[in-house]
């Protein structure tokens, strides 16, 4: 068994301005199978398209407001809510609120966490 505590581990950030903050809640350690990461979205912040990799994603806000965008179409997720994102799906993401968004974020397999690594230390 493993349990984390959100606030407890490293937490990294995109490197670009108003990006995300990451904080890895599993490791490879704990699973071959799957990640799990806690994101932080400043308030007015985004993380411009990207894919995930070899990783399925889903997305499960805890707090805050977040636009989920893909081939156009903007959804927007709040607590109560989750999102799937195939294998390939480009996205991008934008926190239109006064405060932060905060989400899990489960990929699977992990790959696309250990993209995370590379991001500085906040």
């Amino acid at each position: 068994m493993h349990i984390a505590e959100i606030g407890t581990g490293t937490r990294r950030r995109a490197p670009l301005p108003d990006g995300p903050i990451a904080e890895a809640l599993t490791s490879a350690d704990t699973s071959d199978r799957l990640a799990v990461v806690h994101v932080e979205l400043p308030a007015g912040g985004s993380m411009l398209e990207h894919d995930h990799g070899a990783s399925e994603i889903v997305l499960i806000p805890l707090s805050g407001t977040v636009e989920l965008c893909q081939e156009g179409k903007n959804r927007t997720l709040s607590a109560g809510s989750t999102a799937h994102i195939a294998t390939g799906e480009r996205v991008s993401l934008n926190n239109p609120g006064a405060e932060p968004a905060s989400l899990i974020v489960v990929a699977s397999p992990p790959e696309f966490a250990g993209r995370l690594a590379s991001w500085p230390v906040v």
